[in-house]
């Protein structure tokens, strides 16, 4: 799988004008009540073959379109952002070579909202289901996943502290049930410290959002 893809894109068949179209499922980020919005998405579009050095005459042109179902064009609007990676190591477009270790992927749940309360299991539920929407739709051999995965298991387990005991909401299945924090649960810990130390790996900044209301 191309890492750089969402793991719900559908492919269609390559057309005789070498097009290609694919679906994608932006990561949803909660803002308040009223409004969310779509996160950023990591893109990796690498080149079979190779070109006859007699053709390449300076810049080689690519086209890409971008749309949003009609429904939502009223309120937002995509906007393309290209980033070169020129020396990157090639990939020979193999499917599983291509990485995006060093491009920042955007953490939409973090910082926290500013009434995050830690004692609350249903905010613990709410932060759960926001890592599990991101967390699908990355790559999953990226330092991001793995962080991402302990820190949906993190957040589980504070919405349902009696887990694996009790009642709790089925998990997305491409979610596996590994991880230092979850496999070592049962030998006790704290939720919350616990969240707040995993967080700063990749959030150094403030981990609950300040209300400037």
């Amino acid at each position: 799988m191309n890492p750089c893809r969402s793991p719900s894109a559908t492919n269609c068949a390559m057309t005789p004008s070498t097009v290609q179209t694919s679906t994608f499922y932006p990561p949803i980020r909660m803002r308040d009540m009223q409004d969310a919005s779509l996160q950023p998405l990591c893109i990796g579009i690498c080149f079979s073959g190779a070109l006859p050095r007699h053709l390449v005459r300076g810049v080689i042109p690519i086209q890409i379109s971008v749309s949003i179902a009609e429904e939502y064009r009223s309120f937002t609007t995509p906007v393309l952002e290209a980033l070169s990676m020129d020396g990157y190591p090639h990939s020979g477009c193999s499917g599983n070579t291509l990485s995006c270790d060093n491009i920042d992927i955007p953490i939409p749940f973090l910082p926290l909202p500013h009434n995050f309360d830690p004692t609350d299991s249903y905010h613990w539920s709410q932060l759960s289901e926001q890592i599990q929407l991101w967390l699908v739709t990355i790559p999953e051999d990226s330092q991001y996943w793995t962080w991402g995965r302990d820190a949906f298991w993190l957040a589980f387990v504070g919405a349902c502290p009696d887990f694996p005991n009790g009642r709790w909401p089925k998990w997305d299945a491409r979610i596996p049930l590994e991880g230092q924090f979850i496999e070592h649960w049962l030998e006790g810990g704290a939720i919350w410290s616990d969240f707040c130390n995993h967080a700063m790996l990749f959030h150094p900044e403030p981990l609950v959002s300040i209300d400037v209301a």
